[in-house]
């Protein structure tokens, strides 16, 4: 493969005034601070950067954010439809086109001359290092994020952290681990050690005079799926934002790191309902970045677009209204760039652009990142020569992307810090379950001099209708005190908690959450289901997980037809602006002694393509009973007939044998969409159960 660089394209000329993130993110802390003119563009609600006057305010997570990065929050917000910054994950350290890391080497580079203007990086696993060896590599990343901004780049950070209660990799969620590490769980240590260790990392990303360089920290992402052991089916949406909300605390307020922008990016497929994309949502407390993660699979199709600009719209339309940065935080096309005459679309990434220019709320997207390019025999995300090349040269020219080149000479924008209190009950999570009291509490309180701190509950006759907590002592994150919960409110239904903060006799905030009270009903063995055990839509949520977009909820008899007993889960969707939904379940099973998988089926007549889905040892196997026809009836799928799924190629070969099966974690049911098939319809599930071998 050719390594010749060709010449720097010429740049748009309203490029050369715009206020660079290069003078962002380079300038000392002795430097004196000037406005600068900007592309025009900016909300009424705020000044545009280099606005003459006032220094622009940013209401930022971190109020003791450094200049810096209040300067890099201001520059992207406001770019608002004016460029997007283009970003390649790893760009400086895997490639295509060299061999060995000098630290300006780039894919991106040769293809088009420029650098991109964001760089993405990851902490990657450490499972199994040594101490030493893992505090060398935090270093080690905090050099390479110099080097990525002494090529004119913004930094960005993601996290594939194992799984600390087994030590397998990301994509173990055996053992309950987001639970584990929530404030008060059992492994909550492990990731204080590892924010530790990241915090290392982030004080030591310093320029030539020693100035924190301002990094995009997107931890916990895609969790609207379950592919991670922080995704959806694997805790409440409570507890994934208290695992995101402790992140936050325990780097800003006990690691002192001033130099981080928070991003929320909880995947893609969200048929531009706010509702769907806010449902993990930590709050604009915690958030400085509204990110999307998607891939296509289409060749850039129309419903691909359509799906992705009605989604990046409504991103844009809540970072308008919330104050926030909109990001395409992950995209590619799925697999990557293939071999010539392999690829669906040889205009993907202008189709793709030109879709997110069309819409004014969706070009507010301040900047997009594709993956790696890790070169060997992988497929690279970024093309280095091929039939995909010239259009993403074109893409690189047009006005609206912007490259390092792009980014160079002018002063940072003038900032003043918002302030603001934040109060939030860390444990229990809202939507965890309390097996039996008394019930440790924890409740961080920021921003106020809080004087008194209680929670009220309605954990029904006899209990507490208020506790005090204490008071955090040097050091600790927490006020803290003890429900006594009473027995007879453990009945498996959901309780409410209210949080209030009193600063001067005063009450100054309040934060409501909800719990489940009681232990799990056990079901017997290889059982998933059978709907019985809920005492309400609240519960059922809480075991079962939408991921994408639909309606889930509970029907009864005579209501409904339903399976044995009395109800059954009833699978609302509409294919409108997305092509598959589904809810799953997390499972902690052996099922080794099982030979197949019944469940009691009731379809909507749609000719859509109903997917069940079974996780074991890691991998997603798949069965496809039918949604023809309008009468209930009972699906027998044998293990012997399963398949990985169609998109994880590296497992085809696997099947379910007794050993795969030992270790099932996970239960899904999806519904695909056909061509011919109807746009909307529900599908009642009941009575799913793995069946033992014939005797």
């Amino acid at each position: 493969m050719s390594s010749s660089r060709p010449a720097a394209r010429p740049r748009r000329a309203w490029r050369a005034t715009a206020t660079a993130v290069t003078a962002v993110i380079a300038l000392t802390a002795t430097t004196a601070v000037t406005a600068t003119a900007m592309p025009a563009a900016s909300t009424a609600d705020h000044d545009a950067p280099g606005s003459r006057g006032r220094p622009v305010a940013v209401d930022l997570v971190d109020p003791d954010a450094t200049r810096e990065t209040r300067s890099l929050f201001a520059f992207l917000r406001d770019l608002d439809g004016d460029g997007a910054l283009f970003g390649h994950q790893e760009d400086l350290y895997f490639g295509e086109s060299f061999d060995e890391q000098d630290g300006t080497s780039s894919d991106v580079l040769t293809a088009t001359g420029d650098h991109p203007a964001m760089i993405g990086f990851d902490t990657l696993e450490t499972a199994g290092m040594p101490l030493a060896e893992r505090e060398e590599k935090a270093l080690l990343l905090a050099r390479n994020i110099r080097q990525a901004h002494d090529v004119g780049a913004v930094s960005t950070m993601s996290v594939h952290l194992e799984n600390l209660v087994t030590g397998g990799d990301f994509y173990d969620t055996s053992g309950d681990p987001l639970r584990a590490v929530l404030p008060g769980g059992s492994h909550h240590d492990e990731l204080r050690a590892y924010l530790d260790r990241f915090a290392t990392t982030v004080k030591h990303a310093v320029d030539a005079d020693g100035t924190p360089i301002p990094i995009v920290f997107r931890p916990w992402h895609e969790n609207a799926g379950s592919w991670f052991w922080w995704g959806a089916a694997f805790g409440t949406p409570g507890e994934y934002a208290e695992l995101y909300r402790f992140t936050v605390e325990y780097l800003r307020d006990v690691k002192s790191v001033h130099n981080l922008l928070y991003a929320f990016s909880p995947g893609g497929g969200f048929g531009g309902d706010p509702a769907a994309y806010l449902r993990t949502y930590p709050g604009d407390d915690f958030v400085d970045v509204l990110g999307y993660d998607t891939y296509d699979d289409t060749g850039a199709s129309p419903s691909f677009l359509d799906g992705l600009v009605d989604d990046l719209g409504m991103l844009g339309d809540l970072a308008e209204q919330r104050g926030k940065i909109s990001a395409f935080t992950e995209l590619g096309i799925s697999g990557g760039v293939r071999p010539d005459g392999q690829n669906a679309s040889t205009t993907w990434f202008t189709d793709v652009l030109s879709a997110i220019r069309s819409d004014p709320s969706a070009a507010r997207t301040a900047y997009l990142l594709t993956w790696a390019n890790y070169g060997g025999d992988s497929t690279p995300y970024t093309p280095v020569e091929g039939e995909l090349l010239p259009d993403f040269l074109a893409f690189h020219d047009d006005p609206a992307t912007l490259f390092a080149d792009d980014m160079v000479g002018v002063d940072r924008t003038r900032t003043t810090a918002v302030r603001s209190s934040a109060a939030h009950l860390a444990s229990p999570a809202d939507g965890a379950r309390v097996a039996a009291g008394p019930v440790p509490l924890l409740a961080s309180v920021t921003g106020t001099r809080a004087d008194r701190v209680t929670v009220t509950t309605d954990d029904g006759p006899g209990g507490q209708a208020e506790i005090e907590l204490r008071a955090p002592r040097a050091g600790e994150l927490w006020w803290t005190g003890d429900w006594d919960v009473p027995a007879e409110a453990l009945d498996n239904a959901t309780r409410n908690l209210t949080l209030h903060v009193y600063s001067r006799g005063r009450e100054v905030e309040t934060s409501a959450s909800s719990v489940l009270l009681g232990p799990e009903p056990q079901l017997p063995p290889g059982v998933v289901d059978d709907f019985e055990s809920y005492g309400d839509d609240v519960a059922l949520g809480r075991a079962w997980v939408p991921q994408t977009v639909n309606t889930l909820g509970l029907v009864h008899a005579p209501d409904a037809a339903v399976g044995g007993g009395t109800a059954a889960l009833r699978l609302g969707y509409s294919f409108a602006n997305q092509t598959y939904t589904g809810v799953g379940r997390r499972l902690d099973a052996d099922w080794s002694g099982f030979a197949g998988l019944e469940a009691w089926i009731d379809p909507d007549v749609s000719g859509n393509r109903l997917v069940l889905q079974l996780v074991a040892d890691g991998v997603a196997f798949e069965a496809y009973p039918s949604l023809q026809g309008d009468e209930p009836y009972l699906a027998t799928v044998p293990f012997a007939d399963w398949r990985p799924a169609a998109w994880d190629a590296a497992h085809a070969d696997r099947r379910l044998d007794a050993a795969t099966l030992a270790e099932v974690t996970q239960f899904s049911v999806f519904v695909n969409a056909a061509e011919a098939g109807a746009t909307t319809g529900a599908v009642t599930i009941d009575e799913v159960r793995a069946v033992p071998a014939a005797p």
